[in-house]
C-alpha cells in the first residue's frame, strides 16, 4: 500500500523545491529576511491539496516527534505504518501514503490527524512551513509562498509579512548557520558575480512588471530580452559593461517585439508538437487529476500523449478535469476573459519572477536565459490547459487557480527541470516561443 507507483511518484516531486527550502535553512539564515514589494497574501483553508500526492521527508527530529505520539496504538493505525524509508536514501524516512497518494493522517474531512488531535506544532517541519518559501540571494533571504497552494495562487488570506514572525521563531529554534550561495551561470559557461547577476534578475523583473503593457506584451518583451542577451557576444565583456548592454537591451525590445503582434502568425507544427508535450507533463499535475494504478489508466494515458505529439484526433477523457475534446478545439481563442481569470496565472509570474526563485530553484546546469525562457513558458501553457479544462462551459477563475497550482508544482518536478524540458526550451527559442505566447492568448 505504501509503495508509490509510477504515477503517484510522478506528482511527489513537485514538493522538491519547499524540501530543499527547509534544508537550506540551516545554511542561509543570519541573513536579514525581505518581504517582496509586491503583495502577497496567504492563509491556510484546509483544502488537503498539498496533503495528496506530496513526498514528505522526515527530519530526525520529525522522526523523535512521531514516534513520541504513538500513533501504533491507535486501532486504525495498529496494521499502517505512519511512516516508510525513502526511496532516495535507506537512511530516510518519509510519510506514509494511502494507495490513492493521500497522507496517511489525511482523514475523510480533508484535515490532518496530527494535527486535529495533538496541534500544529506536532506535524512534521515541511508540513509546518508549506506553502512559505525562503529564498536565498546576495546577502539577503527573500520570503515568498509557493503557488502550488490554492489559497497563494488565489492571493488569498493575510500579508506574507503576518507570517514572518513564525519564520522569524522558526530560524531561531533550529541550528543555523550563514553559507554564501554561489549566483547561477549567466549563460551556458559564462559565470559571472553576484551584483551582475541581480541586475539582469531586476531587469526581468522590471519587463514583467511593466504596467505600461499588457501582460502578453510582457511576456514576449521578456523573451525578446532573453534572446537578444543570449545571442550577445558578453563573455569578454567586464561587469560594468555588461550592465550597460542589459540597460540597452531592455529599451530595445519593445521594438524589436513589435512583429509578433502585428503579423500574428501561428506557431509551426513542430513547435506546437514539443509545446503540446510541455502541456501534459503540466497536466498530470493538475490537484484534480487523481492517478489510477491500473493497465488501462496508463494505456489511456500513453494513448493521450501520442495523440497530442501527433496533432490530430480527439483526445479522450482522461479523468476529471480533462474533458474529451479535439485538438483544433485547444487552438481557438478563448475571447475575452473576466479579469479574475487572467488574475492568477499573471500573479504566479509576477511574484516569481520578483522572487528570483525561477532562477535561484537548484536546477543543475540552469542558465539564467534558460530560466527565463522556463519562467515565461508557463504563461501559454497556462491558457492551453485553460482551453482544455473549460471545454464546452465558461472558464472560471477557480479553474486558473487549479492550473497555477500545476505549474507552480512543475517547477519542482525533475522532468520539467531536467535535460530534455532544458533541450524542448532550446528548441522553441529562435522564436516560436514569443508565437506560442501570442498564439494562446487569443
Amino acid at each position: 500500500m505504501n509503495k508509490p507507483g509510477r504515477e503517484v511518484m510522478y506528482r511527489r516531486e513537485a514538493m522538491e523545491l519547499t524540501i530543499r527550502s527547509v534544508t537550506q535553512l540551516k545554511e542561509i539564515m543570519s541573513l536579514p529576511i525581505v518581504i517582496l514589494p509586491t503583495t502577497e497574501k496567504w492563509d491556510c483553508h484546509q483544502c488537503g491539496i498539498c496533503c495528496r500526492g506530496s513526498l514528505i521527508p522526515l527530519y530526525d527530529e520529525d522522526l523523535a516527534r512521531l514516534r513520541s505520539q504513538k500513533w501504533e496504538e491507535h486501532p486504525e493505525f495498529r496494521n499502517t505504518p505512519v511512516m516508510v524509508r525513502n526511496q532516495s536514501s535507506k537512511k530516510a524516512f518519509r510519510l506514509a501514503h494511502r494507495a490513492d497518494g493521500s497522507c496517511v493522517f489525511l482523514s475523510d474531512q480533508g484535515l490532518c490527524r496530527i494535527h486535529s488531535e495533538l496541534g500544529f506544532e506536532a506535524k512534521p517541519t515541511i508540513c509546518r512551513v508549506f506553502p512559505l518559501q525562503l529564498v536565498p540571494r546576495n546577502g539577503k533571504v527573500v520570503l515568498t509562498a509557493r503557488r502550488a497552494c490554492p489559497s497563494a495562487a488565489a492571493d488569498r488570506g493575510q500579508l506574507l509579512k503576518q507570517h514572518l514572525p513564525f519564520v522569524q521563531q522558526f530560524i531561531r529554534d533550529g541550528r543555523l548557520s550563514t553559507k554564501a550561495i554561489e549566483p547561477p551561470p549567466l549563460k551556458a559557461g559564462e559565470q559571472r558575480n553576484w551584483k551582475t547577476v541581480e541586475f539582469v534578475l531586476e531587469t526581468v523583473s522590471h519587463l514583467l512588471l511593466d504596467e505600461r503593457f499588457p501582460p502578453v506584451r510582457r511576456m514576449v518583451h521578456t523573451l525578446q530580452f532573453a534572446n537578444l542577451l543570449s545571442n550577445a557576444k558578453t563573455k569578454p565583456m567586464e561587469d560594468k559593461k555588461l550592465t550597460e548592454l542589459i540597460k540597452t537591451l531592455a529599451q530595445l525590445v519593445p521594438d524589436e517585439s513589435k512583429h509578433f503582434f502585428d503579423d500574428r502568425r501561428p506557431p509551426s507544427g513542430y513547435a506546437r508538437m514539443v509545446f503540446r508535450s510541455m502541456g501534459i507533463e503540466f497536466a498530470r499535475l493538475h490537484p484534480q487529476f487523481r492517478p489510477i494504478p491500473s493497465w488501462s489508466h496508463r494505456i489511456q494515458l500513453l494513448n493521450t500523449f501520442f495523440r497530442l505529439v501527433r496533432g490530430g484526433g480527439p483526445l479522450p477523457e482522461i479523468q476529471p478535469p480533462f474533458p474529451q475534446v479535439r485538438l483544433e478545439q485547444l487552438e481557438l481563442p478563448l475571447g475575452l476573459l473576466d479579469p479574475s481569470i487572467d488574475y492568477p496565472l499573471a500573479r504566479l509570474i509576477e511574484a516569481t519572477s520578483a522572487s528570483y526563485i525561477y532562477a535561484l530553484a537548484d536546477r543543475k546546469g540552469w542558465s539564467v536565459v534558460e530560466s527565463i525562457r522556463g519562467l515565461v513558458s508557463l504563461f501559454p501553457v497556462g491558457l492551453w490547459l485553460l482551453r482544455w479544462v473549460s471545454h464546452g462551459r465558461n472558464p472560471t477563475a477557480e479553474d486558473m487557480v487549479h492550473i497555477v497550482v500545476s505549474l507552480d508544482r512543475g517547477q519542482g518536478f525533475a522532468s520539467l527541470t531536467g535535460p530534455l524540458h532544458r533541450f524542448r526550451l532550446q528548441m522553441l527559442s529562435s522564436g516560436e516561443l514569443e508565437r506560442l505566447v501570442v498564439w494562446y492568448a487569443r
